[in-house]
């Protein structure tokens, strides 16, 4: 059975319901999010974990009754006295735009490395399969954090197990923009497979286009490329061979919060299964629709499941 390690911050979210300045409180997270529609496309034929650390108070455990709703393995989550889970807050105007508050400079999930060294007795990482991680997981690491990360994922990829990256480039977490050069180009000489966004790179490497991205990536050796590119065309490399698949443009779009994080929970669930590169996108850009056709980055579970069929 596939087993798959999620590394990643996930974040109190706070949404603004109506203008009279109410909240919906809930959580989120890039990976956090991936593994959520993982496990519900994949349901009991795998495991999915979460790697992270979050605070011991009452929202913290919140977020654990999420997960055991979801099925994601807790037992990898520590847990943390001195510091809690970072918060964002959502704001939409009068015109349907959103913008972004975050409080995470001291969020527990930084000091993830630190507490694997003082005890990692209790982690048995032998059994995982894929570990999937990405540029906010490492984003929020302090340098010689990412330096422990990063032999950590060494040793992993020794004993087997394939590495899955997202380069999810947010430039307001990272001191610069070569910096963040610099650690993606770790995790790109690192991953079997690759999923990164034509947005991602234009913002940081200042390439145009699919094409651009792919070429810059198969230079480095990635047998597996998956690039999206919005509603446009998905463009794949499978060991240098090029193929761009076309996706279908949803009409009615809600909220594209969490379309990367869905398409990759699609991709890799899909991938997990057995399916080609191919009808994985295909399922992936399914998984993505239903997604942005709703508010939040995790969608209810009855909206989901009326609209995707699960891998099983």
């Amino acid at each position: 059975m596939p087993h798959l390690l999620m590394i990643g911050e996930c974040m109190i979210e706070l949404s603004q319901s109506n203008e009279l300045g109410e909240y919906k409180q809930s959580f989120a997270g890039d990976v956090f999010n991936t593994g959520v529609y993982i496990k519900r496309c994949l349901k009991k034929s795998a495991q999915v974990s979460f790697l992270s650390v979050i605070g011991e108070d009452k929202m913290s455990s919140q977020l654990l009754s999420l997960m055991a709703s979801e099925e994601i393995n807790s037992r990898y989550l520590y847990r943390c006295k001195s510091n809690k889970m970072g918060l964002y807050i959502i704001n939409i105007d009068h015109y349907g735009e959103r913008t972004f508050d975050y409080w995470r400079e001291n969020s527990a999930a930084r000091q993830l490395m630190k507490l694997i060294k003082q005890d990692n007795s209790k982690m048995d990482f032998s059994s995982f399969t894929t570990l999937f991680f990405s540029g906010i997981s490492i984003a929020i690491l302090s340098s010689e954090d990412l330096l422990d990360f990063w032999k950590f994922i060494e040793d992993r990829r020794a004993h087997g197990c394939q590495i899955v990256f997202d380069p999810n480039y947010r430039p307001a977490l990272w001191h610069s923009p070569q910096h963040a050069k610099e650690a993606f180009e770790i995790a790109y000489s690192l991953s079997d497979v690759v999923l990164p966004g034509v947005d991602d790179h234009k913002n940081l490497y200042h390439h145009e286009s699919a094409a651009e991205v792919a070429s810059h990536l198969e230079a480095k050796g990635i047998g597996e490329i998956i690039i999206k590119n919005g509603d446009l065309e998905v463009l794949i490399s499978v060991d240098g061979k090029r193929t761009q698949i076309g996706i279908t443009p949803v009409t009615e779009v809600v909220d594209t919060t969490s379309a990367g994080d869905a398409f990759n929970g699609g991709y890799l669930s899909a991938r997990q299964s057995g399916k080609s590169v191919k009808d994985a996108v295909t399922y992936a850009a399914s998984v993505a629709g239903c997604v942005i056709q709703h508010k939040g980055a995790i969608v209810p579970k009855t909206s989901f499941y009326a609209a995707i069929i699960p891998l099983v």
